[in-house]
């Protein structure tokens, strides 16, 4: 949303805006236990390690094992290889679209909800020396017309 920049007529530079921001002291106040508990890290040392013992044994027609072994070697590394790619490309392609889609879905939500909830906008002005002037308004057009309104009166000698 287009933030309006209105001088005042003694020469304070202020800024009226709609604001988008959600409460948070409210959802804090409401939800405080939202945010996740610590959970003790674990170290390198608490991971269970272990590992199959791979014993290899020549065939007995004795050629065979090379064959095998590099069949073996190039079957692991593209196991590897893919995995990597998985792991360092598309895992992180993916949970990009996947916080994507719930951003434009919680956005979409919290319009709706607002909406047909009727909860107020906030119209701020704020100047350039600190000085916040803080008004609600139900209903979007509503909010716009204060945000100009706001700004009008700003510019108006007093």
């Amino acid at each position: 949303m287009r933030t309006v920049e209105v001088t005042a007529p003694g020469g304070t530079r202020w800024e009226v805006r709609v604001v988008w921001e959600p409460r948070w002291r409210v959802m804090a106040r409401r939800f405080g236990g939202w945010r996740a508990k610590r959970r003790k890290d674990i170290g390198p040392g608490d991971a269970l390690s272990g590992g199959a013992e791979v014993s290899s044994e020549v065939s007995s027609s004795g050629g065979n094992f090379n064959d095998e072994f590099v069949i073996i070697a190039i079957v692991f590394f593209a196991f590897v290889l893919a995995a990597v790619l998985f792991w360092w490309v598309l895992l992180p392609l993916l949970l990009i679209v996947l916080d994507a889609l719930i951003i434009l879905i919680l956005l979409a939500a919290s319009m709706v909800a607002r909406v047909l909830f009727r909860r107020p906008w906030i119209v701020r002005a704020t100047s350039a020396t600190g000085e916040t002037t803080e008004v609600e308004v139900v209903g979007w057009r509503a909010a716009l017309r204060r945000r100009d309104a706001m700004a009008d009166e700003l510019r108006q000698p007093r």
